[in-house]
């Protein structure tokens, strides 16, 4: 299909031929390529210090999205004009690149993914021996190039999986945000929590002034100290003064991770004044980040919707539903792949009263789970609208599944902030 073509194909469909292709075609025999990434940008004629050139990135195994959205909110509400680049979106692929919290215009993003083909098509195709171009790199290298033709003072970046072996690997960051390490995606960072932990830390180099830390073990901590000691850069933690930014937050997970990122605006504005935190209060307090125990109507009924894939993480959901809604008879709705907690999972709701329904969404992830190891009822994604309607709901899993139950409510993500 020539330029010319694909210039006349409705925005998702271009986003499908650009962005998706060379992994879809490769992804079962091959891995991104971060070399390719970087002949992509020569292609473009684009260098990574372009502006913009300050650049925080959000690395960690949970959170990092939380964190990316409160940095911005924070920086927003400084007076900065902050670019954005989530992975995933909350709702779609649209909403994962925004200008000042807003989703960027279909117009500006069909150009440069016109730019981003144009400069792939001067590449030797991609085979199983070069690699691909990883989905997650490109839309970050779509952001930041329309952060560079927008004049964005600040860009705040969440990487895909990993550091060092990341697309956001190629960005001098003037500052780290390190969400909870743990043991995930071990097939391809570990095969150890060490081993992901200093893929992750990676990205604090000698570029990197600041890193700010959630509580980690041990053993991630001590990884951390040693990354940003060899590089000069300060280590630091949220404390009081970015809690009580974000006390308008559920205890738990959500509001550590947007201390973070509270606490990563600070580091690079430097002092806030006392005339400033009305602003940026404001700015905190409009966030509106849907799938992170976010609450919605649904007709007659209300759904909670979070991105939780561990048994913590839905305890947390669960404490929330029961402040909400000062019951337990809610249904809960559960979609994950065999490669997350589902047995903290099955544990966690033998003790819950209520309906318990696992959704199967039929060629997702690289298998679902065996249907005889769910104790309870098991149905496909087509039965979700129904499933919505019948009563309040908890809707758990992977961002695939809470952004197609996002879909499924009809969730506006068109503004992730206000300032």
């Amino acid at each position: 299909m020539t330029l010319e073509q694909l210039a006349e194909l409705p925005i998702a469909e271009l986003e499908e031929a650009v962005i998706f292709s060379e992994w879809r075609e490769l992804r079962r025999a091959s891995t991104r390529s971060l070399t390719r990434t970087a002949a992509l940008m020569t292609a473009l004629n684009y260098e990574p210090t372009q502006p913009p050139h300050q650049v925080i990135g959000v690395v960690g195994s949970k959170g990092k999205g939380t964190a990316a959205a409160y940095a911005s909110a924070a920086l927003a509400g400084l007076g900065y004009r902050v670019g954005t680049v989530m992975s995933p979106g909350a709702v779609s692929n649209a909403d994962r690149i925004r200008i000042a919290g807003r989703v960027v215009e279909e117009p500006v993003r069909r150009r440069v993914l016109l730019q981003i083909e144009s400069a792939r098509r001067q590449l030797p195709p991609a085979t199983a021996e070069s690699g691909y171009l990883a989905p997650t790199g490109l839309f970050l290298l779509m952001g930041m190039l329309i952060f560079a033709q927008e004049g964005i003072d600040v860009a705040v970046a969440e990487a895909g999986i990993g550091g060092a072996s990341d697309d956001l690997s190629h960005w001098p960051l003037k500052g780290v945000v390190a969400t909870g390490i743990f043991a995930e995606h071990l097939e391809i960072l570990g095969p150890t929590v060490a081993d992901v932990a200093r893929d992750k830390a990676s990205v604090v180099t000698s570029s990197t002034r600041f890193c700010v830390s959630f509580p980690q073990s041990a053993e991630v901590a001590q990884i951390l100290i040693q990354r940003c000691s060899s590089r000069e850069a300060v280590l630091l933690e949220s404390g009081p003064w970015e809690y009580r930014m974000v006390e308008h937050l559920p205890a738990g997970f959500g509001r550590t991770n947007a201390a973070l990122g509270v606490a990563a605006a600070r580091a690079l504005h430097g002092v806030v004044g006392a005339e400033q935190e009305a602003d940026l209060l404001a700015a905190l307090r409009s966030v509106q980040y849907p799938g992170r125990l976010s609450l919605h109507r649904f007709g007659e009924q209300e759904c909670v919707v979070d991105s939780a894939v561990s048994a913590a993480g839905l305890d947390a959901a669960l404490d929330y539903c029961r402040q909400t809604w000062g019951h337990q008879d809610h249904q809960v709705l559960v979609c994950l792949p065999p490669s997350k907690d589902l047995a903290g999972f099955i544990q966690r709701l033998r003790q819950f009263p209520g309906r318990k329904v696992f959704v199967e969404i039929p060629g997702a992830y690289t298998g679902m789970p065996e249907r005889d190891a769910w104790p309870w009822e098991w149905v496909t994604d087509d039965q979700l609208d129904s499933l919505l309607r019948q009563g309040h709901t908890l809707a758990a899993g992977t961002v695939l599944f809470t952004s197609l139950v996002l879909r499924t409510l009809r969730v506006d993500a068109e503004r992730l902030f206000l300032a």
